[in-house]
């Protein structure tokens, strides 16, 4: 996860490119200490602060103009400034101190910021609420409240979450809650310094109320080591991942146990292991019996690439060469390479995957016999080159989100939207990819236009708003029957006032985003004239953000931020889903959170992924965005199994190490991911999948997307990518729009 430094914390200040920094952080005004109940006055609003992780500082906008991805924050109605002038310090040593809001001159005074309680614990899956079940106070010298001041709080763990003016727990563990508040700087000119204090935060799990311990379904063998799985049960009927639990045998002679939940059997005879977590106690009766494995028989390829998931099978046979059955074998492997790092690894189940060319052992023991294969591990060699065939300058905004498509003419089209005050969705013709033309654009009343996607038949186009001036967002209906220069057909803005950050189309019904309910709206654009709601999907949970979906064969893949991805039958039918009526399927959250983008792919070998990316800002040890320090993004791409869509689980993952991910398109084996500072990574996503694909080589070419004349020079911040008859589309929010082609090294590109 992020490091945030105390300096760094005023780069957390600045808008986001696209994904919800402000999700991670809150601000509220000091107020009195419980029990105090002084009513003052309230305080004259600072001038609007620019939205964390945004490229650059925002411009102004209305207050209440919902910006790209960021969630509102919680502003708490707090006890005001004190009158002008009164207990103010003296800034006659700070010149044009007085010019800073009240809020920041009034930091001055304070020497501390702390919470009531001291220690902050919240329960896994639970939130507390700012100013209700805990405060943040500012204090001075002598250790009296200082009220007005702007405290600014932010968690960067993957156990607990500041989200909406909530923190939520995630995962069990110990963490800290990070403050800060603007100042005067010293020098008494220039932009306000920031202040940091932390106060710590535990992350407890619910009540364990029941425990079992799992059968291995093996046989217990002298000399074998079985380890055994205790599954806690907390009184909200969820099960506890996280437990310290206490082994013990009530026979250490026959059978021991170590802290790990590992027996190994000593002597033939019966044992009880138990299990005990906060009271509660279960146990497990084993018999272990007289090992009658001879020799174990290992099979398996003895040739392999880096990434190539290779099985191996293990079968235990007595002295007379019979088979054995429920016997537990323990796979491992060596290497024969003199590296620190081995770069290779072996599964319970027998896949092994490397990352580093070389000979490998991989070793099968069961009960006392151990039996052993060979493979000998290649490059990978799928390198590839990104040869540039034309641009689209992105002119004066940021380039945000990109849709390639053949229009009703015939001629191939992308458009894209803009970012941070742009309010413009550009055209492009690429029918001559070297050469794009920028034929119209469309401008509405936004900041924002995020988001663009058009129908399958191309004849309709939705484009989302974000910080309208008159606070009505929601989506605008293009009519494309002259592709090269759209026209508004409708606008509409029910029940969307509050922002529309992605959409997805369905045939004619348009799955809607909303800044405002953070729920799926689900709109009939049959007729693109008179948009109407159908139906709503969301979840219930404090503090919840939503960021994206995306529908394929009738399933969608929800992105609920720290929630997780969710996966909705939405007329697949197998669970009762339709869609205007989708049902959950199942769903998956990770410490990680940020969930930002999942794309569902079958590839050619017909093993089915859910690639989810991640979305996280103010990265100290990343590349920057801006030449700010701190500002970078990071986050990676999880790949969940998605065999069984009811049983997700994460088994691979591909992530640049300096960088963050963001959109990305799948097509032919071959992931394309927009990395933002990393640039465009093509990525090879053939055959099974596991562990770090980075690493292993199966990266296949890529380029940085900055450029001398972009508006931030050299700086590449890569937004989407689209695969599109041969060529990759990509935009980039600094340097615009780039075509490409992804070829075999030394091979000559065609334009």
């Amino acid at each position: 996860m992020i490091r945030i430094a105390a300096g760094v914390l005023a780069a957390s200040m600045l808008a986001a490119g696209c994904g919800a920094g402000g999700t991670s952080r809150v601000t509220v005004d000091s107020p009195a200490p419980p029990p105090q109940t002084d009513s003052v006055q309230p305080e004259p609003e600072d001038a609007p602060e620019a939205r964390p992780g945004d490229p650059e500082p925002a411009e102004a906008a209305p207050a209440a103009a919902a910006m790209p991805d960021t969630a509102a924050a919680a502003a708490t109605p707090a006890p005001a400034a004190p009158a002008a002038g009164d207990d103010l310090p003296d800034l006659a040593a700070t010149p044009g101190g007085l010019n800073y809001p009240p809020a920041v001159r009034i930091g001055a005074q304070v020497d501390d910021v702390r919470t009531e309680p001291g220690e902050i614990v919240v329960q896994v899956g639970d939130s507390l609420a700012t100013d209700e079940d805990y405060s943040v106070v500012a204090y001075d010298t002598d250790g009296e409240p200082v009220r007005g001041v702007r405290i600014l709080s932010s968690i960067d763990s993957r156990f607990a979450i500041v989200e909406e003016g909530f923190i939520k727990g995630l995962e069990e563990g110990d963490t800290e809650l990070r403050m800060a508040i603007r100042v005067p700087p010293a020098s008494g000119t220039g932009p306000p310094e920031i202040r940091t204090f932390t106060a710590p935060v535990r992350v407890v799990g619910a009540p364990v109320v029941s425990l079992e311990i799992e059968d291995s379904g093996v046989r217990f063998l002298t000399g074998s080591v079985v380890q055994l799985h205790a599954r806690a049960l907390a009184d909200d009927g969820s099960v506890r991942e996280t437990v310290a639990v206490t082994w013990t045998s009530n026979r250490r002679r026959l059978a021991t146990v170590d802290a790990h939940g590992f027996v190994r059997g000593i002597r033939p005879g019966d044992a009880i292991i138990t299990a005990a977590v906060e009271g509660i106690e279960a146990t497990f009766a084993l018999t272990v019996e007289e090992d009658p494995v001879a020799s174990v028989e290992v099979t398996g390829a003895s040739r392999a690439r880096t990434g190539d998931v290779i099985r191996f099978e293990a079968v235990p046979r007595d002295a007379e060469g019979g088979e054995l059955g429920d016997i537990a074998v323990d796979f491992t492997v060596a290497s024969f390479q003199e590296r620190a790092n081995m770069g290779a690894s072996v599964y319970p189940d027998g896949a092994f995957v490397a990352e580093r060319p070389g000979l490998y052992r991989i070793a099968a023991t069961a009960g006392g016999s151990t039996g052993q294969a060979f493979i000998e591990v290649v490059e990978r060699g799928v390198e590839h080159e990104v040869h540039v065939v034309g641009r689209g300058a992105g002119g004066e905004h940021p380039t945000s989100d990109l849709w390639a498509f053949t229009g009703v003419d015939g001629r191939d089209y992308v458009y894209t939207g803009t970012h941070l005050g742009g309010q413009r969705m550009l055209a492009w013709d690429v029918t001559d990819p070297a050469n794009p033309i920028l034929t119209d654009y469309v401008e509405v009343d936004a900041r924002v236009v995020n988001d663009v996607k058009v129908n399958s038949r191309g004849t309709v186009a939705v484009i989302t708003r974000e910080g309208a001036s008159d606070r009505r967002n929601g989506i605008v209906v293009l009519d494309l029957t002259d592709p090269a220069h759209p026209v508004v057909a409708d606008t509409y803005t029910d029940e969307l006032t509050g922002g529309v950050h992605n959409v997805f189309f369905s045939g004619d019904i348009l799955y809607a985003i909303h800044n405002g309910t953070f729920d799926v709206h689900i709109l009939d654009l049959s007729d693109p004239t008179d948009v109407e709601e159908v139906g709503r999907w969301g979840i219930e949970s404090r503090g919840k953000y939503l960021h994206d979906i995306w529908v394929l064969d009738g399933m969608a893949y929800v992105s609920y931020w720290n929630d997780g991805v969710y996966i909705l039958d939405a007329g697949d039918g197998r669970w009762g889903g339709t869609p205007t009526e989708p049902v959950e399927v199942s769903h998956l959250a990770y410490p990680e959170g940020n969930t930002h983008f999942a794309y569902p792919y079958t590839n050619a070998d017909g093993h089915r992924y859910l690639f989810v990316g991640d979305e996280i800002f103010d990265c100290e040890d990343c590349i920057s965005r801006n030449a700010v320090p701190g500002d970078g993004s990071r986050g990676f791409v999880h790949i969940l199994d998605l065999e069984d869509p009811e049983n997700l689980r994460e088994v691979a993952r591909y992530e640049v190490p300096e960088a963050g991910a963001h959109n990305l398109w799948i097509e032919d084996d071959r992931m394309y991911v927009a990395y933002y500072q990393a640039g465009l990574r093509v990525v090879d996503v053939s055959g099974e999948l596991r562990g770090d694909l980075y690493r292993q080589g199966r990266e296949m070419a890529w380029l940085p997307t900055g450029s001398p004349d972009a508006r931030v020079p050299n700086s590449p911040m890569a937004w989407g990518p689209q695969p599109f008859k041969g060529h990759v589309f990509v935009s980039d929010m600094h340097s615009g729009l780039w075509v490409v082609r992804v070829e075999p090294k030394n091979r000559a590109p065609v334009s």
